[in-house]
């Protein structure tokens, strides 16, 4: 067990989720007395963020990622975007590994694979990622998945109107609408983009000082919400009445059966597959809420003036 500062790089350290692990490794709550070195591996060193996170004390690297690249590093995060091509992703893991990083974290986040049932190939690149890390590991490497259901941040995005209420918030018409029987009132676990990047800071120092502190696969709900509850925030906030409408559920498996993301969650959330409400390690990484208060539904909701960017 090593309690010295730990190096961490972090890929696509300046993207939306990266960004903010990135400033967390930065800010004076972990370095210097916990973490060393943080290498931010980016397209453009020029880009605002870039500048930001160099100022704060990172490193910059737009190279080719190798094992070079990786020496001395003990954590590999990988805040690579859904887009990003599986065999990018690939060659950082065997870079890591021929470097001798200690820890990996694979990318994605959200939606748990191992809860999921007709919807799963719409995240099958989650499963492979992690199957060849810890393919290539060897036992090695400590693969670390992170679930952490859907971003908090992202539900007045998808609540836009120019989304088309994508996954049922539809604000001008004060209508909720839900996939499934029952769905009104399945729990979907929300967890904000900032408490994703505590925890994974978290369990990065963790998993570095002791690998076997932390479990390879790791659930953390900062909050929950069923469709009815968020009608119930939304009427309060906005002083009108929200209703849900429970959807058909069959033309949305036909349409994730041919690769809609949007339906696969939509169905996933209505069967209740993104409650990670149980299990989770959420005591682990933040006990008793001393380190930070998780971010919830309802104060996103008072937060947003009823979702009003929507």
């Amino acid at each position: 067990m090593s309690s010295s500062p730990i190096n961490v790089v972090v890929a696509g350290g300046t993207g939306t989720l990266g960004k903010l692990i990135s400033k967390t490794l930065l800010s004076s709550v972990y370095r210097p007395s916990q973490v060393g070195r943080v290498v931010v591996l980016s397209r453009d060193d020029s880009s605002p963020v870039a500048l930001e996170l160099k100022a704060l004390g990172a490193e910059i690297h737009t190279g080719p990622v190798q094992a070079d690249t990786l020496k001395g590093i003990d954590v590999v995060i990988n805040a690579l975007g859904f887009m990003v091509p599986g065999d990018i992703k690939n060659a950082l893991v065997k870079a890591a590994v021929d470097a001798g990083v200690k820890v990996y974290f694979p990318s994605e986040f959200g939606a748990d694979p191992h809860t999921l049932d007709v919807e799963a190939k719409i995240f099958g690149s989650k499963v492979s990622q992690v199957n060849y890390a810890r393919e290539v590991g060897k036992g090695a490497l400590k693969v670390i998945e992170i679930y952490t259901g859907a971003f908090l941040g992202q539900i007045g995005q998808y609540a836009s109107s120019g989304m088309k209420p994508a996954i049922g918030i539809d604000i001008p018409n004060r209508t909720l609408t839900s996939v499934g029987q029952g769905s009104a009132t399945a729990r979907v676990t929300y967890t904000s983009e900032r408490d994703i990047a505590y925890s994974t800071v978290r369990l990065a120092i963790l998993a570095a000082q002791d690998p076997s502190s932390v479990a390879d696969y790791v659930r953390i709900s900062g909050s929950s919400a069923s469709w009815s509850h968020i009608a119930e925030l939304l009427s309060q906030e906005l002083g009108t009445k929200f209703e849900v409408k429970e959807l058909d559920d069959a033309p949305f498996k036909e349409k994730l059966e041919n690769g809609d993301f949007v339906a696969a969650l939509r169905y996933a959330y209505g069967k209740g597959h993104f409650d990670l409400t149980t299990g989770t390690a959420n005591e682990q990484v933040n006990p008793g809420q001393e380190l930070w208060k998780w971010d919830t539904v309802e104060e996103h909701i008072k937060k947003t003036k009823g979702l009003s960017a929507a």
